[in-house]
């Protein structure tokens, strides 16, 4: 338990130090993003050759860095991006900015392109090269370059499309950490009944419900007491229940993002996807969760900006 207090201790201080510059501009966060492209391939090329699956490595790689395209445009536009710093002195403006669509759009286009022309060479490499045996390869590929390129991806369009971007990055880095740990005392005080055992024995339905708990109370702690003062903005009852309502939402899709690493690793017959951190596993271990609420936060974020 000491080891893995120390290395979460540890942990956040690495995480701070990327996050909190980025209040003042969201690309001090951009090298988070890499770490985890840079980090993420290896182990799980590692995993799933426990399965005798040989996945391409470099290949991964290219997948897990296709958000650095929406970047590289940017950076070519000479795009100006609003600090959290500079919305604050406004009262109000972070939450009624507009977002840029055409933007947007542009960012997803440029990322589809990416994923096509990845996607057509992971299939047909091993196809061409192994013939009909290599469609297995093909198919693993694409489907663990988009398990992270999709969310990493996510991740950089909250930065730079959401004009609150950086809070919703902060939000969703946060949340599966708060839903873990309340997961993790309500299963240890009532857990019985086993959530999914031939997955992860350890979870308990009083656990899952737990989570979910947890996360509603900080969310809507947040909106009571955090968002007023950051926004300069009035809540209200109603507002109360439809946040309650998304963390609930949000925090059952955190938790299948664990469920789903959880199967991917006992397919493999690994505790852990690697040993980079003691006692907490390896970079997957610890954003496993994580890239999901990327993608649900921003699907909510651009359902609510757009619509």
């Amino acid at each position: 338990m000491k080891t893995r207090v120390t290395t979460a201790i540890i942990f956040g201080i690495i995480i701070g130090f990327f996050i909190i510059p980025g209040f003042w501009s969201v690309h001090f966060i951009v090298p988070l993003l890499l770490l985890i492209a840079i980090l993420a391939p290896g182990e799980f090329v590692n995993a799933l050759k426990k399965r005798n699956i040989e996945l391409n490595k470099f290949n991964l790689l290219l997948f897990y860095l296709s958000f650095l395209s929406g970047l590289i445009y940017l950076i070519s536009q000479k795009y100006q991006i609003r600090s959290a710093n500079r919305l604050l002195r406004q009262p109000g403006l972070a939450l009624t900015t507009e977002i840029n669509q055409e933007l947007t759009v542009r960012l997803l286009v440029l990322y589809g392109i990416c994923i096509i022309i990845l996607g057509l060479f992971s299939l047909f490499i091993p196809l061409l090269r192994d013939g009909p045996s290599g469609l297995k390869i093909g198919i693993y590929n694409i489907a663990a370059g988009l398990y992270i390129s999709f969310p990493l991806f996510c991740g950089f369009m909250l930065l730079y499309t959401i004009p609150i971007g950086w809070f919703l990055f902060v939000l969703a880095i946060t949340t599966p950490w708060i839903c873990d740990s309340a997961a993790l005392y309500c299963g240890m005080l009532w857990g019985k009944k086993k959530l999914a055992p031939k997955i992860s024995p350890n979870k308990t339905m009083a656990g899952f419900y737990g989570g979910i708990i947890g996360t509603v109370i900080f969310y809507v702690l947040l909106y009571i007491f955090l968002v007023p003062n950051l926004f300069k903005v009035n809540t209200s009852v109603g507002g109360t229940f439809i946040i309650a309502a998304l963390a609930i939402i949000i925090s059952i899709l955190t938790q299948l993002g664990d469920l789903l690493a959880s199967s991917i690793k006992r397919t493999c017959n690994l505790k852990d996807f690697s040993n980079l951190m003691p006692g907490h596993g390896g970079i997957m271990d610890r954003f496993d969760s994580t890239f999901f609420t990327f993608t649900a936060i921003l699907t909510i974020a651009l359902l609510v900006y757009i619509f």
